[in-house]
């Protein structure tokens, strides 16, 4: 019957039933009888199950049925072999269709009955078909590569990766692009525009954009769609793409908290004003002081956002003749430097000093009096920022904006009563 050849084919070995191989010789030959160069029958199992590895493939059809599986069965007519990816022939010997007609279900394009659209879909989940990205790339004439970004001054660079809310839109967002089919670059902090020169992306996000953000301004030249996750200062809400929060309601929502809980002078440090988010935190307080009566008592941080800058500006506030008894801090570290300067005036929190937190991460929640934060939902901020960039690119019909809620943690640092 000849002996076994190795070959990089995808055919099936030559075997037919009741054949057997030996191991020591690899001969080919029918039932059990004795090889004639010396080799044991017994050891056949062991020498296709041995051979078929090496090959890099499954066993052949006979050796499926001697170990009692049978071949991995595609709904509905036909069969595929295990392991091979799910294809549009496959698709369509289940609904019992053309596979030109799996391909206009799969790509929402030709004249089908809906009906059979949503059951040719419904079937290509079922079977756990995955469109074939470089296919699709070069159909679409993209790429299938997102980037994103934050535009940062070189001081703060160093610092992004521990923080806490860009960490986690980044993760959201790569994890929401490879379900969509697209690879997800993030670049260096505090990359220059002109780095991006020559790399083939299909669009961008850009993280709390600065005013006229040079980052933008690529895109812009390049005519890739963009989105940002907070608004760009440089152009009319309405005439951008964006997803952020209500950051006037969310710290209207922690000053109210804070008087809530007895306070009577709130004092405010927040970050510098390049961005849409300090000035929306600037303004949410300074209404606010006016409609309570109170005098704005507020310390612009121009520098990066560290515990030591916000126990700098918050011993600044401390040491006024009138000082707060209750803190408002735009960023988690400034809030911790806060909680510093406090244990440093021999002040207690809450009791002598409330602090309240204008977002959360691992720095409120662990520190050693856990700190009051507005909880931004940054996950949900990345998911949606590349849904709309990916809805962008396709051509799909999508909100252009998209504010998405937040909420306040109470913890101990404002567990005082009323």
């Amino acid at each position: 019957m000849g002996r076994w050849r190795f070959s990089s084919e995808p055919r099936e070995a030559p075997l037919r039933e009741g054949a057997s191989i030996c191991l020591s010789c690899l001969n080919v030959k029918a039932g059990c009888d004795p090889c004639p160069d010396g080799g044991s029958p017994v050891q056949t199992a062991l020498a296709v199950g041995l051979l078929c590895a090496w090959v890099g493939r499954g066993p052949p059809a006979p050796w499926g049925r001697w170990a009692g599986k049978r071949e991995e069965r595609v709904p509905g007519r036909g069969s595929r072999q295990p392991g091979r990816r799910v294809g549009l022939k496959d698709i369509a010997r289940a609904a019992d269709v053309s596979p030109a007609a799996v391909s206009y279900a799969l790509n929402g394009t030709g004249r089908l009955e809906e009906g059979t659209r949503q059951r040719i879909i419904g079937i290509a989940k079922a079977l756990g078909y995955r469109a074939n990205a470089n296919a699709r790339n070069l159909r679409r004439r993209t790429s299938g590569v997102l980037t994103i970004a934050a535009s940062v001054p070189p001081g703060l660079a160093s610092m992004l990766p521990a923080m806490d809310y860009v960490m986690a839109i980044w993760q959201a967002a790569a994890a929401a692009s490879l379900k969509r089919g697209f690879m997800l670059l993030l670049l260096p902090f505090g990359v220059e525009s002109g780095e991006l020169a020559g790399i083939p992306v299909d669009g961008g996000i850009v993280v709390d954009p600065v005013k006229d953000d040079p980052l933008l301004r690529h895109f812009a030249r390049t005519d890739a769609p963009v989105v940002t996750i907070g608004r760009d200062l440089a152009r009319p809400a309405e005439a951008s793409w964006w997803v952020d929060n209500d950051h006037d309601a969310l710290v209207t929502m922690a000053l109210e908290h804070l008087r809530s809980r007895g306070a009577r002078r709130v004092g405010a440090v927040l970050a510098g004003t390049g961005y849409a988010y300090t000035l929306a935190y600037r303004r949410a307080y300074e209404a606010w002081c006016a409609s309570v009566g109170q005098a704005p008592m507020l310390v612009a941080v121009d520098e990066p956002a560290t515990e030591s800058a916000g126990y700098n500006a918050a011993t600044g506030l401390l040491d006024r003749c009138d000082p707060p008894d209750a803190i408002f801090a735009s960023l988690d570290r400034f809030a911790v430097g806060a909680l510093f300067a406090a244990a440093a005036r021999g002040l207690a929190v809450p009791d002598d000093l409330m602090i309240v937190s204008g977002n959360d991460g691992v720095a409120t929640r662990s520190a050693t009096v856990p700190v009051t934060a507005l909880d931004l939902s940054p996950a949900e901020l990345g998911r949606i920022a590349v849904d709309m960039l990916i809805d962008r690119i396709e051509g799909a019909d999508a909100p252009r904006h998209v504010i998405v809620p937040g909420h306040l943690e109470p913890r101990a640092s404002t567990a005082r009563g009323g």
